[in-house]
């Protein structure tokens, strides 16, 4: 998918948690993924639910949120991260997270709080801080004289998602916004390290997983996520732009409307000094206005009048107007229709 390039832990993330949270689903194991205190982990000591609560979403509905907010949220800070940066992230706010909140159970336990719902939770809203803090609005608006900005949207499903178990969800989602504050901060915490020098008090920001681990499990996933393709780029051009192979094209242009004047005129080579044909600015200016598509309902431009009637001066300025409109503002088209009109 081309929108995953150079965004492939997001992309790999994002097909994981599809399947775990299927899976589970399938096997019935939904009462098993979320974390809870009382009595799972103090009479049945089930530990192995503190590590594994992250890895799975326990119904469809914040499974649908949460690849959203992957989507919108994971692919620019992974883009600005790197990759191998953006997997230390990954489980860097994903291990605090989950301390976060089992230490804040044992605590609050007996004032009600305790359990928090699966699913990442805290990396997703880690990854929300970073974005706040990080990603520029794109635009602004108003709703009843209210501003917003383009980043509203994405808090919406922010809100949503941590509204969705409460109070456990609100104390994940809070673990998660503390843990990319403290991630961005120098507080030093401490870390293990496989690099010589070890450096076992560092910031959070400051840890890296090993190279080779990282390389393996890109091996590792390669099969499974696939490989993302650039964005394809549109071939529109518009008024004012250039399309690559300029002269090459302004040259097939200026012949065909010389053919249809009847007209005996070589093109102009694009390195040599040959002057150009007494209509070669208008074929110029033609092709300057060149607009694939169909427009929208608009008034022609001074500039597209012009390039016709300075071929065409003795015709009309509304016989021009006229010639534009019925070509969609075309002024190629247009050129040719009043030659065959003329012929």
């Amino acid at each position: 998918m081309s929108g995953f390039q150079h965004a492939g832990v997001t992309k790999g993330i994002m097909v994981v948690l599809g399947i775990t949270t299927l899976t589970i689903s399938l096997l019935g194991a939904k009462p098993y993924a979320h974390l809870q205190l009382v009595p799972h982990i103090t009479k049945y000591r089930q530990y192995w639910r503190a590590p594994l609560h992250p890895f799975a979403f326990a119904n469809s509905t914040e499974l649908l949120v949460g690849e959203l907010l992957l989507y919108n949220i994971g692919r620019g800070i992974e883009r600005s991260f790197g990759g191998r940066k953006f997997a230390s992230f990954v489980v860097v706010s994903t291990a605090m997270s989950a301390a976060l909140c089992f230490v804040t159970l044992v605590l609050l336990h007996r004032f009600g709080l305790n359990a928090v719902p699966a699913g990442p939770y805290g990396l997703i809203f880690s990854l929300l801080w970073q974005y706040a803090r990080t990603v520029p609005s794109l635009y602004t608006f108003k709703v009843c004289g209210v501003p917003f900005t383009s980043k509203m949207f994405v808090y919406i499903l922010a809100a949503q998602l941590a509204s969705s178990w409460m109070p456990g969800s609100i104390l994940a989602a809070f673990a998660g916004l503390l843990t990319g504050y403290l991630y961005r901060t120098d507080t030093p915490f401490l870390l293990p390290s496989l690099n010589r020098p070890r450096r076992l008090w560092r910031p959070l920001k400051a840890y890296r997983i090993p190279e080779s681990v990282f390389r393996l499990l890109e091996r590792l996933f390669a099969p499974l996520i696939g490989s993302s393709t650039a964005p394809r780029r549109s071939s529109r051009v518009l008024p004012g732009q250039v399309r690559d192979g300029r002269e090459e094209f302004e040259g097939g242009i200026r012949g065909l409307l010389a053919a249809r004047a009847g007209l005996n005129t070589p093109a102009r080579a694009p390195e040599t000094g040959t002057p150009e044909t007494p209509g070669g600015g208008g074929a110029r200016a033609a092709v300057g206005e060149w607009v694939t598509g169909r427009g929208g309902a608009r008034a022609p431009t001074e500039a597209e009048i012009t390039a016709i009637s300075s071929m065409f001066p003795n015709l009309s300025r509304d016989a021009i107007v006229q010639a534009l409109q019925r070509h969609d503002y075309n002024t190629a088209l247009a050129v040719e229709a009043l030659l065959e009109q003329g012929g």
